[in-house]
């Protein structure tokens, strides 16, 4: 089972995967995705009662290159 280390995203990654994977092999009930997105929740409460965690990463899957029509770089701070 791949796992979340030190940055790098594998176990959710490999969510993205066996989606997509599942899809793949049954087009005809399932077509293929351009692009997934998924939020996996990880961490403390931020506050009693809240569903809001503090390591709550959002993943986002691009699967068809030209549903990209920009990107940017964050200036060096």
């Amino acid at each position: 089972m791949p796992a979340n280390l030190h940055g790098f995203r594998k176990l959710d990654c490999a969510v993205f995967e066996t989606l997509h994977a599942i899809r793949n092999d049954n087009p005809d009930e399932f077509p293929p995705y351009d692009t997934v997105r998924g939020v996996f929740i990880e961490g403390p409460e931020l506050y009693p009662g809240t569903t809001i965690r503090s390591k709550d990463p959002i993943q986002i899957c691009v699967r068809t290159e030209s549903c990209i029509l920009g990107y940017f770089r964050p200036l060096n701070a």
